[in-house]
């Protein structure tokens, strides 16, 4: 039986220009392009941040995951919102003659409104999806992150007493109507 690991992402602007920006917010509001004056604030965002390493942080996970396990599975990845877009790599394992896939959803959250978005492509009549939903809630990695951020601001603030606020952006309002644990 042939193994894959399947891991996505939300994606982000294949190319930082405006044309690029345009074709992922319109993916995003499916199908329905975002207005110019909408597209020329979101490119001016992206480039006021100096645009995001999702697709290469993404792509470098993908290869150390490669090396750990290649031999074992086949490692694949895939993006909602934009290429490779996550039904053309199922298409593609389909055709690898993949049969049972562990499917990693790189969100470090659980929401019906993020993940279920993920799980609605998961279709096949070839291939078994089983979906890891709260690896962020693993004590090994939660340990692992507090000890790297002491480590971080040791060296930076140089002192014992700091404080670490974290924020994540939101889901609309309506998912609270339906239960959304986030």
């Amino acid at each position: 039986m042939k193994k894959a690991i399947l891991m996505m992402t939300f994606g982000s602007p294949e190319e930082i220009s405006f044309e690029g920006v345009a074709e992922f917010f319109t993916n995003i509001r499916r199908g329905v392009r975002p207005q110019d004056h909408e597209i020329q604030t979101l490119y001016d965002n992206y480039i006021r941040i100096g645009g995001t390493p999702l697709q290469r942080i993404t792509r470098e996970e993908v290869n150390l995951v490669k090396e750990r396990l290649g031999e074992e599975y086949g490692i694949y990845f895939a993006n909602k919102f934009s290429r490779p877009f996550i039904p053309d790599v199922i298409k593609q394992m389909e055709t690898d003659g993949v049969e049972e896939c562990i499917c990693l959803i790189l969100e470090p959250h659980y929401s019906f409104y993020s993940v279920m978005g993920y799980e609605k492509f998961l279709e096949s009549q070839q291939i078994r999806f089983l979906v890891i939903k709260d690896w962020y809630q693993q004590q090994s990695l939660l340990d692992f992150w507090t000890d790297e951020i002491r480590k971080i601001l040791r060296n930076e603030v140089g002192e014992e007493s700091f404080k670490v606020i974290f924020s994540a952006h939101s889901v609309p309002i309506f998912a609270l109507d339906y239960g959304d644990p986030y």
